[in-house]
């Protein structure tokens, strides 16, 4: 019997998580599911929101407070047999535990769905959500799909287990993905499995993101790869702004809607990409981690 644990990775704060869960309550036709939360020590707000929730399990990742490190945490914490992650600025449409549950087969090693921006989006917030959703933009097929986003993805629990020494610190999902995909399958996007997002930060504190997760992603990346793969990404990473950039314009070009926001946005985009390209760069050159490794703060 397959048993159904929600984990949200709390990174912005109670006003976005509130919004999350709401929205968990509202799901139609899915099993029966438990609710957990895992969050940054430092948003007391999510602390003080745990008291009125009390059916919802929650958890202070005390002294480990990025993306990575919260999602690792909940993984460990989480009870059932499949995990569905998300975080907590992500609003999960009401099908979303349903089509989760339903597209779930041995072959499929890692299940995903798409995200997309809530209505009243800033073209900053637009590109913001663009360099870092565009594979997972709607319109898209179901089928293979090379990644998956950790804010909308489903993972059987054994078989995570059976790999525990690649997330036991950081939920690197390429690393995770690629090892569940070796063994069992493809990795599969699930079109029916929506959720939507809107995350409002200064720009200036979405490129300092960018940069630093470009950055963690980039060292962090490489222990999980051959050591001579080092000397390749370093060569090919003065390329990644232009690759970067042509992917997130041919996948918002499928739609006229996006196509339009996207030339309002370019501008931003670029920088957003110049950015974590950068950071992804020194990231594989240093092996070093970012000095700070903390989500831009949202802004009222």
């Amino acid at each position: 019997m397959t048993t159904v644990t929600v984990a949200v990775v709390g990174i912005c704060g109670a006003a976005h998580l509130r919004r999350c869960l709401a929205a968990l309550d509202a799901q139609h036709g899915a099993p029966a599911f438990d609710i957990l939360v895992v969050f940054d020590p430092k948003l007391d707000d999510i602390a003080r929101m745990a008291r009125e929730r009390t059916d919802v399990r929650f958890v202070s990742n005390a002294g480990q407070r990025t993306p990575l490190e919260l999602a690792s945490r909940a993984v460990s914490e989480a009870t059932g047999s499949l995990i569905l992650l998300t975080e907590d600025h992500c609003v999960p449409g009401p099908g979303w535990v349903r089509a989760m549950v339903d597209a779930q087969s041995e072959e499929r090693a890692v299940v995903g769905g798409t995200v997309e921006p809530l209505p009243g989006t800033t073209t900053a917030d637009w590109a913001f959500y663009l360099v870092d959703y565009y594979r997972y933009m709607p319109p898209v097929e179901p089928g293979p799909s090379p990644t998956l986003t950790v804010c909308n993805a489903s993972y059987r629990a054994d078989r995570l287990e059976a790999i525990a020494d690649v997330w036991a610190d950081i939920f690197h999902e390429t690393a995770i993905n690629d090892r569940l995909a070796s063994r069992h399958g493809s990795l599969w996007l699930a079109p029916d499995a929506k959720v939507a997002m809107r995350r409002h930060v200064r720009f200036r504190d979405a490129l300092g993101e960018r940069y630093a997760f470009g950055r963690l992603f980039g060292c962090t990346r490489l222990a999980f790869l051959p050591s001579w793969r080092r000397v390749y990404y370093v060569l090919l990473s003065p390329a990644l702004p232009i690759i970067l950039f042509g992917r997130m314009a041919r996948a918002s070009f499928r739609d006229a809607a996006n196509a339009r926001k996207f030339a309002g946005s370019a501008l931003h985009v670029a920088a957003l990409v110049l950015a974590w390209s950068w950071g992804e760069w020194l990231g594989y050159l240093t092996l070093r981690r970012p000095g700070s490794e903390l989500v831009a703060p949202e802004v009222a």
